[in-house]
């Protein structure tokens, strides 16, 4: 089905929404300290702000503040946080959200107690719980839609763990979330499984990350990944796991986070972000080839497939284009005005390497189209003969309603223009992208339990 009216009619009046990096600690020594090793390891997840919350004797410490993890705990302000149990965020919002009472984790208290949260995704009711809980008095403290899980707890003077659990299997989609008690750690990802949660182990402690690439930086062993609609109990007694909620009959991973979200080193959905984007790659160059010269990628997160497409017919894949890595990923930049500064000063074009050449460049996805836009002119002032485009993923015309940063249609290239549009628009010679077809075929049928809403208009839950 098409997208719902009433979630067109959300996605029109965007709200903030985020999709960030978590990483949860129980039993470890220095827990903050470590916990802030690994959120440098999910940077790339968000770089609005980043926090980090501890817990010693029921005490609750917290840190936070805007910016990258670099500057907020350059000074060693997380060895300052005692407990051998914390939680940590990094955070990217759209415009309008960006602002310190946003950043996680959130610290409250109510009969339950004192519990710090973090939150990876979006909560498609959070509009209506929003409305409903302003209407019986409460005060909002934030525009996140992470503040609500807080409310509900208190609301249903959730205790135990069972009572926890009733919680999120009544929040809907999508969150992936780590909870910190005054004796324990929860870790919860919704029934669909929109977005990854890993588990893993360190020095006889458990550590909970977003993606495994921040174990590496911790020091830690990856396990597994917590299933869709688990949630995860950590305390002194030891660990177990409860279902929540009914089974979703339909999976809706998240395919972007293997598309561009999730560093190559990590492992997610059971896949390595860098085979699938080569893998894309050959099938992209299968379904679309081009003569040409030489492949270009449009750094950093177009290597791997450029990579494949160069493999698969047979043609050399050189660096024409240099990234500034002191500048953020435009895509998650806040706001449109930060994010067009940002490719002005994100990427060089190598004219030595593309002078007189016929160039295919190749990207994981093409989303505003705001940095291809300006590589295009580049490329040709800088002596390319020709400029083919090539996108592994298919058009991105609907809007993510559960966590990305693209709530609004209009913000969407391939929504706004046909693809020749798109093409004149982007001053590229030709414009292809890989079929949603050719890139579900990538996975066994067993393993098709993708979200695809952002190509097909098909929303799961």
């Amino acid at each position: 089905m098409l997208i719902p009216e009433a979630l067109e009619e959300k996605a029109r009046r965007g709200r903030p929404r985020e999709a960030c990096g978590v990483v949860g600690l129980f039993g470890v020594k220095d827990a903050a300290a470590v916990a802030a090793l690994g959120l440098h390891a999910l940077q790339h997840r968000g770089q609005e702000s980043a926090g980090v919350a501890s817990c010693l004797n029921g005490e609750f410490f917290l840190h936070r503040d805007m910016g990258l993890v670099a500057n907020v705990f350059g000074k060693g302000e997380a060895r300052k946080l005692p407990g051998f149990s914390a939680i940590g965020h990094v955070r990217y919002s759209t415009a309008g959200g960006s602002r310190l009472v946003n950043a996680q984790p959130l610290l409250a208290s109510y009969v339950g107690g004192t519990v710090a949260l973090a939150h990876n995704g979006n909560l498609c009711g959070g509009d209506d719980l929003s409305r409903a809980l302003l209407e019986k008095g409460a005060l909002l403290q934030t525009s996140t839609d992470s503040e609500l899980f807080l409310h509900l707890l208190a609301q249903r003077h959730a205790l135990a763990d069972e009572e926890i659990a009733g919680v999120f299997a009544g929040a809907g989609a999508a969150f992936a979330v780590v909870l910190l008690l005054g004796d324990r750690l929860l870790a919860a990802r919704d029934p669909w499984g929109f977005r990854p949660l890993a588990l893993g182990r360190l020095e006889g402690g458990v550590v909970i990350a977003s993606e495994s690439c921040a174990f590496d930086q911790m020091g830690a062993v990856f396990e597994r990944e917590i299933d869709p609609g688990e949630m995860l109990i950590c305390s002194a007694g030891g660990e177990r796991s409860l279902r929540f909620g009914e089974s979703a009959t339909l999976l809706a991973k998240c395919l972007l986070e293997l598309i561009y979200f999730s560093r190559p080193d990590s492992f997610v959905f059971g896949h390595s972000p860098h085979i699938f984007r080569k893998s894309s790659g050959h099938a992209l160059a299968r379904e679309h080839p081009v003569r040409a010269d030489l492949v270009v990628a449009i750094p950093d997160s177009g290597f791997s497939a450029a990579m494949g497409f160069a493999d698969e017919l047979g043609l050399p894949v050189d660096r024409g284009l240099i990234r500034n890595h002191y500048v953020g990923r435009s895509f998650i930049a806040p706001g449109q005005e930060a994010r067009t500064a940002a490719v002005r000063m994100k990427h060089n074009v190598v004219r030595e390497v593309v002078r007189g050449k016929r160039v295919v460049l190749v990207d994981d996805s093409l989303i505003r189209g705001t940095t291809t836009a300006a590589l295009g002119k580049e490329l040709r002032d800088a002596g390319a003969s020709e400029v083919h485009l090539r996108i592994a993923c298919p058009p991105t015309r609907y809007p993510c309603l559960y966590g990305v940063d693209f709530p609004h249609p209009q913000e969407l290239m391939a929504f706004r223009y046909s693809l020749d549009e798109i093409c004149s628009i982007l001053n590229m010679d030709s414009l292809a992208y890989l079929s949603l077809e050719g890139m579900l075929a990538l996975f066994p049928p067993e393993e098709r339990g993708f979200c695809t809403a952002c190509w097909s208009g098909e929303y799961r839950a």
